[in-house]
């Protein structure tokens, strides 16, 4: 069973990703990046799913921490991702937040990075 760790400051958006996550394993929820990093300093995650724009931490810090970490992450943000990329680290996936809480994009992308995890 793996572990996810959604990051979010929107509880309803945060509820939907954990939703569709249940499939693959168990989601803790927090509202921002600097609890994030807190939780992740305490408990090893599978991998984290952050929204961009949050007060208190935003999900560009939190990228940079886990990739410093070796944790992958998964940023959700309705920002495009060509305003976002250049603020992110190599290897940090993307999908739009409309794309994440419709159809099937999210539960790719976390297939994806559960078989770089495997491999």
């Amino acid at each position: 069973m793996h572990k996810f760790l959604v990051v979010d400051d929107d509880p309803d958006l945060a509820a939907i990703v954990e939703e569709k996550l249940k499939a693959y394993g168990e989601c803790t929820i927090c509202a921002s990046g600097h609890e994030a990093i807190d939780i992740l300093a305490e408990d090893p995650f599978d991998a984290v799913i952050t929204d961009y724009i949050m007060q208190g931490g935003d999900g560009g810090s939190l990228a940079h921490y886990c990739s410093n970490h070796g944790i992958p992450v998964l940023v959700v943000s309705s920002f495009p991702e060509t305003q976002i990329r250049p603020y992110l680290p190599e290897g940090v996936h993307f999908v739009n937040k409309f794309h994440a809480v419709r159809g099937q994009l999210l539960e790719q992308t976390i297939r994806e990075i559960l078989d770089d995890i495997e491999d």
